[in-house]
Order: C-alpha cells, then structure tokens, then sequence
C-alpha cells in the first residue's frame, strides 16, 4: 500500500517525510553499485590477494581462484564505470 502511495505522490512531484521510500531505495542502490563498481577498490583487493600469496599466507590455489574472482570483477567494474551507471540511474530518477 505504501509503494502506491509512494509512487502516486512521486508521479505528482510531492514528498512526505518519512514516507518517500522509493527515494530511500534508490539511494541504496545507488550506494551499493558504487560500492560494488569501484576498480579502485577491487585494484587493492587484487594487490591485498598477491601480498597475501607473496608472503606465504596464502596456498597458490586459492590465490588463483581469488584472484580469477576479482579481475572478473574488475573487468565489470570498469566496463560499469564506461557505460557511466550512476548517471544513467540519476536521469533515470
């Protein structure tokens, strides 16, 4: 009942506090997506993953695996990051 509501008062431009959930849910996402699509981030936890192994912490097989994980999401990240995601999303809003 309250996302009719929502969405009612957000097609008439209007906002009540406290009830404008959908604004609240797309500021979620929109921090996630950055959280999830930053290569600055996902850059440390490669170099994290390779000291990690460099230092014997590490077994050769599960630095493979981590690091297969994380250059996968990298290439996401930055095909995200030339696709401009977080502005799409904000047009979009």
């Amino acid at each position: 009942m309250f996302i009719v509501d929502d969405l009612l008062l957000r097609t008439l431009g209007l906002s009540l506090p406290g009830f404008d959930m959908i604004w609240m849910l797309e500021q979620v996402q929109k921090f996630a997506y950055k959280e999830l699509y930053n290569p600055e981030t996902i850059k440390n936890q490669i170099k994290e993953t390779r000291l990690l192994y460099e230092f014997g912490e590490m077994a050769r097989e599960e630095y493979e695996r981590k690091n297969s994980e994380l250059m996968d999401k990298l290439r996401l990240a930055l095909k995200a990051e030339e696709m401009n995601l977080s502005s799409r999303t904000e047009i979009l809003g």
